[in-house]
């Protein structure tokens, strides 16, 4: 089979993001596998399946994950916590049920804005959520998960990945 000169533009191993480098940036890995541990099935992380980290000429980046139990994001600096940039995201809450995709099987919370223009955004169907640029978001929380979550997020134009915390009650 003669090589492809568009391999280059399929990306077959979603990448996971580990966390932040110190210096600003993300850290990435590759799984050694892509199964799920029964005995650790909170998450998946977010797999980073699109992005210009990874294909230089991207000007979007797309991850996505599966939460499978009640649990919490970005609620500490370990793991970017409540912050902002100055890029917009789009982020993106499926079910799996495929004759009813409004179903999301649990409960999702997601806080947005800081100070006294901080909301808590709460649902608990198949939803989108814009997130502009500079506005203060997460924690995220899910609750009374009673089947798999898909999470998705994208960014439609890529920049530098500085964020700034932003301070939580």
């Amino acid at each position: 089979m003669a090589v492809s000169k568009y391999e280059k533009y399929v990306t077959r191993k979603a990448e996971i993001i580990l966390g932040p480098k110190p210096d600003g940036g993300l850290k990435f890995g590759v799984p050694k596998t892509y199964k799920i541990s029964p005995q650790n099935n909170t998450t998946t992380g977010p797999r980073l399946i699109f992005s210009n980290d990874v294909m230089k000429e991207a000007t979007s980046k797309i991850e996505y994950g599966w939460i499978f139990s009640d649990m919490v994001l970005l609620n500490s600096s370990k793991n970017f916590g409540a912050h902002k940039h100055d890029y917009p995201e789009i982020f993106i809450f499926f079910g799996n049920d495929p004759y009813d995709t409004s179903y999301l099987g649990g409960d999702g919370e997601f806080w947005m804005g800081e100070g006294d223009d901080m909301e808590i955004i709460k649902f608990d169907k198949s939803c989108s959520i814009y997130m502009p640029a500079g506005v203060g978001h997460f924690p995220l929380y899910f609750r009374n998960v009673k089947t798999p979550i898909m999470m998705g997020v994208v960014v439609p134009k890529v920049g530098d990945f500085i964020l700034t915390p932003v301070s939580r009650p």
